[in-house]
């Protein structure tokens, strides 16, 4: 006798959640590393990959219930001025010592050598990387699997490794572990601070301090390692 009492359905319904979750956020990315490591396919066709990914969240996301573009869309890309200039400056602490640290040759060495590129990274690197990543890490996310979670700071944490396995396919720890740590931050400006924009500004920021000192070098991939 089939159980249709709505705690039946409901279990299935968050049953099937947590396996899209997995799906999309852990096994993905851990197959498409290990692809990646053995040579079956070349890191080129992360974007193809990527285009996929985006296509699947824009889809999931617009079939949630509860999800409202309009709250999205008008969210406060500045939701808390203080927290975002605390990161602005750790980030580009960080990001100096760092390359100080693991490659002091590349500091500031794309802004100096290659200042085209530098520029085309910054003018498009928010709307071609940080915009699909903030639908596919962001709002997908925490509108569709937060319930999954039992408290904001949980969903924050696993939002956080999944942003960081994301980037396994780099196959260094450094991109792995600025992610895991920018992910964090950016899934609080997300869901404490309830801001698409605000998540995405703070991300912005970090890729722009990535590249322009130096840590770049950590996350190119074939077309923009080949072009500097």
């Amino acid at each position: 006798m089939n159980d249709d009492s709505p705690a039946a359905v409901e279990g299935w319904w968050l049953h099937l959640r947590r396996l899209e979750c997995a799906a999309i956020y852990f096994l993905a990315p851990l197959a498409m590393a290990s692809l990646v490591a053995t040579g079956t396919i070349s890191a080129r066709n992360a974007p193809n990959a990527f285009l996929a990914l985006f296509l699947i969240a824009l889809v999931l996301t617009a079939v949630t219930p509860g999800f409202s573009l309009r709250r999205m869309l008008l969210s406060n890309p500045v939701a808390d001025w203080k927290a975002m200039l605390a990161f602005f400056v750790l980030t580009a602490a960080v990001t100096v010592g760092l390359t100080y640290w693991l490659v002091p040759s590349r500091l500031f060495a794309m802004p100096r050598y290659s200042p085209d590129l530098w520029q085309r990274i910054l003018l498009y690197y928010p709307i071609l990387s940080v915009l699909p990543q903030g639908i596919i890490y962001r709002t997908l996310f925490f509108e569709r699997y937060r319930v999954l979670f039992p408290s904001n700071a949980m969903a924050i944490a696993v939002h956080a490794l999944a942003f960081g396995l994301g980037h396994l396919f780099f196959l260094n720890w450094v991109a792995v572990a600025l992610t895991v740590v920018g992910g964090a931050a950016f899934g609080w400006a997300y869901l404490e601070r309830r801001s698409f924009w605000f998540a995405n500004l703070l991300h912005a920021f970090a890729g722009w301090a990535i590249f322009t000192v130096g840590l770049g070098t950590y996350f190119y991939h074939g077309a923009i390692q080949a072009s500097f």
